[in-house]
């Protein structure tokens, strides 16, 4: 097994080096300057903009600012001009040494600014997480016991909308019903920023309720579907007409021997869906004002803050992927027909 993981571990870097590759160019290719953005004062000169261009290495071309984000430019010199000399515009470290740069908008590094908002982003993604599995699951297995009943016909229907609907207009119908209307809610925000003592998890689960809920329905809809298939699927293996051949009651089938076994699978959707949640989680924090890491890459695209936004995507990449081996293993210790080769 320890092999296994060192070689999905060692799998993992090309995927990685292909998610930056693409996003970089992505990123340098969308129109607009962050230097302008950050420098739009009646008194910066030219020379200052040039200077703080050539700081932050925007004024190479972009193979040189890939290379200077990937492996630093405090001891990789590349002749950019042709005169011999190696042209370095600022010192850094690069991502592959932990480095992910400093923030044009900020002024601080990014990994610090990742690492103060990611615990508010992984409270929403792993609460709407826990609530799809607590409701998708017995929803798909309901589904699969009432097959082409009227349960089945509105638990697919449910599961088609909630695949369908947009996450920022359910978003904003909510906020229009619970917390205009019936002021029931919280609007935005994570805590009361006029109580000095809302600081625990307790205060915050006013605020949750709504982005949890948005963020839920899509995993809902997704594992009912996915168990309701499963369930299906097992209802059909020999083992199962065996066991009712011998005699064994329905409740002892169904919650023995089917769903015992349909629910393996089901830990295959673990890395999918953490890593669909944290998407989804960049608009649902705009939305509602949650201080998490979505919130800060949007207002990080809008200030055409590269770094950021890069640093961004370094983060969820690594977690989608690490996702998914968790969810290769966690498949693998549920399912001992399952081998490590």
């Amino acid at each position: 097994m320890t092999k296994y993981i060192l070689r999905r571990l060692l799998q993992m870097v090309p995927t990685i080096f292909g998610i930056t590759t693409i996003s970089f160019l992505l990123v340098i290719s969308a129109p607009g300057d962050p230097v302008t953005m950050v420098t739009f004062a009646p008194n910066n000169s030219p020379e200052s903009i040039a200077a703080l261009k050539r700081q932050l290495g925007l004024d190479q071309p972009p193979l040189v600012q890939y290379l200077y984000w990937l492996v630093g430019n405090d001891y990789t010199r590349i002749d950019v001009n042709g005169d011999g000399e190696g042209d370095v515009a600022g010192a850094r470290k690069g991502i592959l040494r932990g480095d992910l740069g400093q923030s044009i908008q900020y002024k601080r590094p990014v990994l610090d600014l990742i690492v103060e908002r990611i615990p508010a982003t992984l409270q929403l993604t792993v609460a709407a997480l826990l609530v799809g599995y607590a409701v998708g699951v017995p929803l798909g297995l309901f589904s699969a016991i009432n097959h082409r009943g009227i349960v089945d016909q509105f638990t697919r229907v449910v599961s088609v909308l909630g695949i369908a609907l947009p996450s920022f207009w359910l978003a904003l119908i909510l906020i229009i019903i619970f917390s205009v209307t019936l002021g029931w809610l919280p609007m935005t925000g994570m805590r009361d920023v006029t109580r000095t003592d809302s600081g625990s998890f307790i205060d915050t689960i006013p605020y949750m309720i709504m982005p949890v809920t948005v963020l839920a329905v899509g995993t809902v809809a997704a594992i009912s579907r996915f168990v309701r298939a499963s369930v299906l699927e097992v209802l059909q293996q020999d083992y199962v007409r065996t066991a009712r051949s011998k005699g064994i009651s329905n409740n002892r089938v169904w919650w023995w021997h089917v769903s015992r076994n349909a629910l393996i699978p089901v830990a295959t959707l673990l890395g999918p869906a953490l890593g669909s949640l944290l998407g989804g989680a960049v608009i649902i924090e705009q939305v509602f004002s949650w201080p998490g890491l979505g919130r800060l890459s949007v207002n990080a695209a809008f200030q055409r803050d590269y770094p950021l936004v890069m640093g961004f995507v370094v983060v969820g990449g690594v977690l989608y992927v690490l996702g998914v081996l968790l969810s290769d293993l966690l498949y693998a210790w549920l399912d001992p027909r399952i081998q490590f080769r």
